[in-house]
């Protein structure tokens, strides 16, 4: 049961867990005992809540202690509420054999439905925290990678996980290639010009050169069919001019000899065939030229078709080989062909080269391709490859598949004993479980109460716990409604009275007896809620002689509960908290102590015997230790603890204090347990510290010879050479 403090400024934490059936809280008053009360009074909804907090919360508003609806003696019901009792109680047992198995078990070594669930949820908890961890840091490793970097600065563990899936490795030359892309500018492959002139068509035009002749209109016997002559002849025209020597046989040129020469060269027919094969070299000139200027520029390719280019290159240098070694061949038989204008020559019968079509085509693909490129798709798309690379790196080195599938085990085998624990939870919780089988059972002993209902039973019953010990007893009485309620008869005079005459401490404790017999009234329907009882200071000051009694109610009441209830009781009263809490166990008891720092309340859980007090002497010691070691407490509220504890000590073994405090300078009046003035404890203290004030407290033992009392109930603490006392925490 978790109380909710988170609204209450009184108390510096925010929530309290009350794991145990019966819960003792010690605090002073003023530390919000009442308040943590109201707190608990809002947990209606889930708990059955009953709560004592003396007489005036008993009453109601005509100041009258009403009836209350209790069973009556009937042999005959009694022994069928009994039986049925009895058979809530096998099934509490059984609801309390199932929970032990449910509960950690008292001996380590013990195995039960709860330590195999737990057992199995740790094992898959630090499985899962190892994956955890490896997520976390794989992910600031990846985050940290740099010259490329490869994941946004906000990449997480969750990011890391999604990447799981696409994990894949890369070669170290797909990586260099991704890397160049990330790398890589906006890139343009340019146009090329490929020669689209029909080779076949060439051939046959050339050919049909070779093969072509022209008639000879002047005859020149000396050169006549010899084509050496002739080319002679015709450079050597070109060469000279009119009344020259020649220059090969040293003889005046005679204008006879010029003008033969140039009507023989100068015919129509043979200069239109010049001039035909010097077009056709020409075209040749021209044709190697383009081919010559045909380049693929690797540099204008993204990397990822730089290698498709290369290939496309070298097949384009083949074949502009290929057409220049045909086209020179073209070019030489025209060449020679000008010196046989007159004569047919031989056609040349070499096979065409293969052309630029398919080459064309392809480069323009590869061109498309390139420069239709979306780079910055690219350039993600390759940053994602090597983070997938990255990730599957580090999967590799973790043997993440291997943990994983460890981790699959084990949460299946966390599956499976929070199955069995939840199935064994639902005997007690399930339909058809044994709460529900007690809160039928419940409803027939409400059924059978119902016929026995009388409202004296609850007077008769605190008449016989109070006999001898008041000299009154309550009486049941009805008003004109026949609403019942209870007044006070004077067992001697017989006089009634309102319960509101009598006197505080006899008000206090029929209230709290009335409060005791509420616990088993008979109610109209069965309330199936967990029961909390609450007791906010149920002894006060004037109690003293009814304390015993009280102790006595509570603790029968306490062996009386349910294993689904809950009882608190919070007091201040040392006495009586020593009293009440007596042979209870901190293991399976809860004990709590309210302490204020004069601002906010601690709430301190003892764990062990050794933490509480034994007598309240020893809670003194207990309570100015711990106001010692909270920083938040100010100086001045050691003080009162440190006055009482001189004055109990002094008075128990017969000492005078002013002789015990003035061994000590200024202790007398520090210490003065009749010094009660703020000015006064502000003027004493005098800027003095904690460890100050402890300091004079132990010097005050330690001069009167009982150093050794101080140690006993303060707890670790030593003294140094010169004197000055050392906390255990101060220790280095």
């Amino acid at each position: 049961m978790k109380i909710d403090l988170s609204m209450v400024d009184i108390f510096e934490d925010s929530e309290l867990e009350l794991d145990k059936k019966i819960t003792f809280i010690f605090g002073k008053n003023g530390t919000g005992k009442s308040t943590f009360t109201e707190e608990i009074k809002k947990m209606t909804s889930d708990y059955e809540v009953s709560v004592f907090q003396g007489f005036n919360n008993i009453i109601d508003e005509n100041h009258r202690l009403n009836a209350v609806v209790l069973g009556e003696e009937n042999m005959a019901i009694n022994a069928k509420i009994e039986e049925k009792k009895k058979a809530i109680e096998l099934k509490e047992k059984e609801i309390a054999r199932i929970n032990k198995n449910l509960s950690e078990p008292e001996i380590k070594e013990n195995s039960n439905f709860w330590t195999r669930r737990c057992m199995a949820q740790e094992k898959y908890n630090a499985a899962e925290k190892k994956l955890t961890d490896f997520y976390t840091q794989s992910a600031s490793t990846i985050k940290n990678k740099k010259n490329p970097q490869v994941a946004k600065t906000s990449y997480n563990k969750r990011n890391f996980q999604n990447d799981i899936p696409s994990a894949i490795l890369l070669q170290d030359e797909e990586k260099k290639e991704l890397i160049q892309i990330i790398k890589s500018e906006i890139k343009m492959a340019p146009d090329i010009v490929f020669p689209h002139e029909d080779m076949t068509q060439i051939l046959d035009e050339i050919n049909s050169i070779l093969q072509k002749t022209v008639s000879e209109r002047v005859k020149v016997k000396r050169i006549d069919n010899n084509p050496e002559k002739r080319e002679f002849a015709k450079k050597g025209l070109l060469l000279h001019r009119k009344g020259e020597v020649c220059a090969f046989c040293g003889n005046k040129i005679t204008d006879y000899v010029f003008e033969e020469l140039e009507s023989y060269f100068s015919a129509d027919e043979v200069k239109e065939f010049q001039m035909e094969i010097v077009k056709k070299i020409e075209e040749m000139d021209l044709l190697t030229q383009n081919i010559s200027g045909i380049k693929v520029s690797l540099t204008d390719f993204y990397p990822n078709y730089v290698k498709e280019a290369m290939v496309m290159e070298e097949e384009i240098e083949k074949l502009k080989k290929s057409y220049t070694h045909f086209i020179d061949k073209l070019k030489n038989a025209l060449d020679e062909k000008q010196k046989y204008l007159f004569e047919a020559r031989n056609p040349i019968l070499d096979e065409v080269p293969v052309g630029f079509t398919d080459i064309k085509k392809r480069y323009q693909q590869l061109q498309e391709k390139n420069n239709g490129n979306d780079i910055e798709t690219k350039k993600e798309e390759a940053i994602k490859r090597i983070r997938y690379h990255y990730v599957k790196q580090l999967m590799d080195e973790f043997d993440y598949s291997g943990i994983k599938t460890t981790l699959d085990v084990l949460f299946d085998e966390k599956k499976k004993r929070e199955k069995e624990y939840d199935d064994e939870r639902s005997k007690i919780y399930g339909s058809g479980g044994l709460k529900e089988d007690i809160n039928n059972i419940m409803k027939e002993i409400v059924d059978l109460q119902n016929q026995t209902k009388n409202e004296s039973i609850l007077a008769d019953n605190i008449n016989k716990k109070l006999l001898h010990m008041v000299s009154f007893k309550l009486e049941h009485f009805e008003d004109d409604e026949s609403k019942g309620f209870y007044k006070v008869k004077d067992i001697n005079t017989e006089a009634v009275r309102d319960i509101t005459e009598l006197s505080t401490g006899e008000k206090n404790v029929i209230a709290f007896l009335y409060f005791l017999e509420k616990l088993n009234e008979v109610k109209d329907d069965a309330v199936n809620k967990p029961r909390v009882i609450v007791f906010d200071d149920p002894m006060n000051s004037n109690d003293d002689g009814m304390q015993y009694l009280i102790i006595e109610e509570l603790q029968a009441l306490m062996k009386k509960l349910l294993e689904t209830d809950h009882f608190i009781l919070l007091t201040h009263n040392k006495h009586f908290y020593l009293n009440v809490k007596h042979n209870h166990n901190y293991r399976r008891d809860k004990f709590i102590r309210f302490q204020t720092n004069g601002a906010k309340t601690h709430i301190i859980c003892l764990a062990k015997d050794a933490e509480d007090f034994k007598t309240s002497y020893e809670s003194l010691w207990t309570e100015l230790r711990i106001l010692y070691e909270y920083d938040q407490i100010s100086e001045n509220m050691l003080l009162n603890p440190i006055r009482r504890i001189i004055e109990t000590f002094t008075k128990f073994n017969a000492l005078d204090k002013t002789t015990f405090c003035n061994k000590v300078s200024g202790a007398k009046k520090l210490f003065d347990v009749n010094s009660h003035s703020i000015d006064d404890i502000e003027a004493e203290l005098n800027g003095k510290t904690k460890q100050e004030i402890i300091q004079m407290f132990y010097d005050c033992f330690e001069k009167n010879e009982y150093g050794t009392h101080f140690f006993k109930y303060w707890g670790n603490a030593h003294v140094d050479e010169n004197g000055n006392l050392v906390m255990s925490s101060e220790e280095s």
